[in-house]
């Protein structure tokens, strides 16, 4: 790539602003009338390169009549998860296209893409005459997940409503997609068990967590 240091204040990208609709993301942002082109750079938020590592293959190139033409640029989020678009500024010179590494976050934003879903089902069948009750819980989710990822929580006399109200307990395997049947536990015929995020909000961001 034929990086260089941001010539002018003037030609940065600024403004950028974003809207979603159904399965697709619509940019817009401040187009300076001294720059000619534009290269989009997308990628996970976990896996954002910094610029020094960033090849052609990473950017895609964005004219200033597609731009016009589209009142912006539009994607598709079909990924799930969290994902990075930086546009970098562009100019032709002495016949070579010129890009400006523009390093702050003015050209820079954030995009949730459409959320994993997982369902979870929670059965208790009493044990008659007992002061113990078995539990079996299912998982059914469309990708593979870490299985740090869920917890479950048990808690005496009502069912926990986060995972600080009751005590936690760790899953011990991935879950493969599809539906993973968990063996049964016994527990006290008082107790009710949950399942929560491991990390609360940032998973929330990524995934659906759906009782059955």
């Amino acid at each position: 790539m034929n990086w260089e240091t941001l010539a002018s204040p003037d030609y940065e990208i600024k403004d950028l602003r974003k809207t979603i609709r159904d399965s697709e993301v619509h940019l817009t942002w401040f187009w300076s009338k001294d720059i000619d082109f534009v290269y989009i750079y997308k990628a996970s938020s976990d896996n954002v390169k910094p610029i020094s590592e960033i090849n052609e293959q990473d950017l895609k190139l964005y004219t200033r009549e597609e731009y016009k033409a589209n009142h912006g640029y539009v994607g598709r989020l079909d990924a799930i998860g969290r994902y990075a678009y930086r546009i970098f500024p562009c100019k032709k010179h002495e016949g070579k296209l010129a890009v400006f590494s523009q390093e702050n976050d003015n050209n820079l934003i954030f995009i949730t893409g459409s959320k994993a879903k997982i369902y979870f089902s929670i059965t208790y069948k009493n044990k008659f005459l007992q002061p113990k009750k078995r539990v079996r819980m299912s998982i059914m989710t469309e990708i593979v997940l870490d299985k740090d990822l869920l917890v479950y929580v048990k808690k005496t006399g009502s069912p926990p409503m986060s995972i600080e109200d009751g005590t936690v307990f760790p899953f011990i395997r991935d879950f493969p997609p599809g539906k993973t049947e968990l063996l049964e536990k016994e527990i006290g015929k008082d107790e009710f068990i949950r399942i929560f995020f491991s990390n609360g909000r940032k998973s929330a961001e990524i995934f659906e967590l759906i009782p059955e």
